[in-house]
């Protein structure tokens, strides 16, 4: 029988012990940061609202990541624009298209704002992301009561979404294009209809119009616009053009082009927007954003592309700003997700610590040591001093905690509703 040296063994010995060494460290580092919070009645509450209202105080950006679907979710960035209304916050960033986003804004403070939204969603369908859900909805509406210092102002910096063809479409006959040009867009129009025919008998987003449109017609569009059109009907036309490339690199598995395409529209609109309101207002707007997890880290994000988030940090640094970013999260639960074109969305279940396809797995220190009541909130910030003395840390991790400040996690997730099957 062979024996293991004592040497070796010892050896072996003295490693696992500074391994479980590292291990208490950091869990003790991340306990001194964990607080308890929860939203109760729309409002706040629990040892992490003064360490949330600290964070947030004086700061010109304020970037919630999340993920989406779920009803919680929402609910905690209304109260969060509750905190930052007296503060002068009067505009909302939000994943949608800029036309999506113009529909949205005049809704929100209407009293009809949810029967037009429906009677939208009849004609142009597939055009809104997110915000056709009950509980999102609602938060616009809080937000927009909430603003102080001027008025409120939604801005969509994405893509329009993969449905929105028609409504482009029909926007650009709006601006009274030259003959040609119109003639063009009403047989782009109707072969919007019958692709949008054709997709909701598959569900396949593939057979919509901006899926199935050939490059030379809406090329040509876009020439005879150039020619026999104005500078809303290019913007227009472009959009199209733009939203598309986006979606079929994604969906032909180019993927990291897609998103790196992507963000860089994002910068472009915000940029676009966040000047022409620094003009108006004689000064730098304060803004919310509220974007998936992933758009909104400082630094490269785990798609190892620089997003929006990075880009409105570094704004902030150059302006001897101060961004705050926020991840709130589901551990487990249920969230409403895409079901097929003209198919109302379904509740999906998930659990992010035990999925095999999670991709929050390195989260699991966290997902470890949850508050036993309510929400859980880590303040990031904490683990970030002589952070060296704190590896070997999961290389996800340690993104994510110098990506994100505050990290909040919901024990149990909810579904969000749509408006259109909703009933009172």
């Amino acid at each position: 029988m062979t024996r293991t040296p004592p040497v070796i063994f010892l050896t072996a010995l003295l490693q696992l012990s500074s391994v479980f060494a590292q291990e208490n460290k950091f869990t003790e580092r991340l306990l001194q940061n964990r607080y308890q919070i929860a939203v109760q009645d729309g409002h706040l509450s629990g040892s992490g609202l003064p360490v949330l209202q600290n964070a947030v105080s004086g700061a010109q950006f304020v970037l919630i990541g999340e993920d989406h679907g779920i009803a919680q979710i929402p609910q905690f960035a209304g109260a969060v624009c509750d905190l930052l209304g007296p503060q002068g916050f009067h505009t909302m960033a939000v994943e949608t298209g800029p036309l999506a986003a113009a529909a949205l804004l005049p809704w929100i403070t209407s009293d009809d704002g949810q029967t037009r939204l429906i009677e939208f969603e009849k004609k142009y369908s597939e055009s809104i992301a997110f915000y056709n859900f009950r509980e999102e909805y609602d938060l616009l509406s809080r937000c927009a009561h909430s603003a102080k210092g001027g008025d409120f102002h939604l801005w969509g910096l994405d893509q329009e979404l993969m449905g929105s063809s028609g409504l482009i479409l029909t926007r650009i006959l709006q601006t009274h294009p030259g003959r040609e040009a119109g003639n063009q867009t009403q047989r782009l129009l109707q072969k919007n209809e019958e692709a949008h025919a054709a997709a909701v008998k598959s569900g396949s987003p593939g057979d919509i119009f901006m899926m199935t449109a050939s490059d030379d017609e809406l090329n040509t569009l876009r020439d005879l616009l150039h020619e026999q059109g104005n500078a809303t009907s290019q913007s227009l036309i472009n959009a199209l053009i733009e939203s598309r490339e986006i979606y079929q690199k994604n969906m032909s598995g180019a993927g990291s082009a897609s998103n790196r395409q992507r963000a860089l529209l994002m910068k472009t609109n915000f940029l676009n927007d966040y000047n022409q309101a620094a003009r108006l207002e004689g000064k730098p707007p304060k803004v919310l954003f509220k974007f998936g997890a992933w758009h909104m880290y400082k630094g490269i994000n785990p798609l190892r592309n620089n997003d929006l988030g990075n880009f409105i940090t570094e704004l902030a640094d150059g302006q001897q700003a101060n961004s705050v970013h926020i991840l709130i999260m589901g551990v487990k639960g249920s969230q409403l997700r895409f079901a097929g074109i003209g198919h109302p969305y379904q509740p999906g279940e998930f659990n992010l610590a035990e999925d095999k396809d999670s991709d929050f797995l390195f989260l699991k220190p966290m997902f470890d040591h949850l508050q036993a009541d309510g929400w859980t909130m880590f303040d990031l910030r904490g683990l970030r001093k002589g952070f060296s003395s704190l590896e070997p840390v999961d290389k996800e991790l340690e993104r994510l905690i110098f990506g994100y400040d505050l990290l909040v996690l919901i024990p149990q997730a909810t579904p969000s509703k749509q408006i259109q099957s909703y009933k009172d």
